[in-house]
């Protein structure tokens, strides 16, 4: 490609690029195009039912299962690190509880198999409540907790 086609090509994308924020609609965060009439229907629907006000409302009620464990191989000691898993509360606490200690105990695994030689459970509890308040109330109590992770036992593996 000539130096000639390759500046003319480069002018027409940035002016391109730059004139695509005349077709953004009101309600949208990004330009829209007026070619496809479907898509800006769309993304103006899309928009107009987005409220970041409805989604702090919608808070579902989560359950929290904790496991804190002292976990140490050859080369490495570790104590106090807290292992959560958070699953929504669907109404049944002891089957969301259960799927949450079953999601930690699978990271157990994983971990006991790639990098620890021995694990052990100092501490478990299973609240009704999301993991990030059950971490700074643990936290509050034991200065030297360490969080591994907040694993999602809504999602199977």
């Amino acid at each position: 490609m000539s130096f000639y086609v390759r500046t003319r090509l480069t002018w027409l994308v940035l002016i391109v690029c730059s004139a695509s924020h005349l077709f953004a609609g009101q309600s949208s965060y990004r330009p829209v195009s007026p070619f496809p009439v479907t898509f800006l229907t769309t993304v103006k629907q899309v928009d107009a039912g987005f409220n970041l006000g409805d989604l702090n409302a919608k808070k579902q009620a989560r359950i929290c299962s904790c496991q804190i464990l002292s976990m140490s191989s050859n080369n490495y000691r570790h104590d106090n690190v807290a292992v959560l898993a958070e699953k929504v509360n669907t109404g049944n606490f002891s089957a969301g509880s259960v799927m949450a200690a079953e999601r930690i105990e699978k990271e157990k695994k994983h971990l006991k198999l790639m990098f620890y030689d021995r694990l052990k459970v100092i501490y478990r509890s299973s609240e009704a409540t999301d993991c990030k308040s059950m971490f700074s109330k643990l936290k509050e109590q034991n200065s030297s907790l360490v969080l591994y992770d907040i694993l999602d036992a809504d999602i199977r593996l």
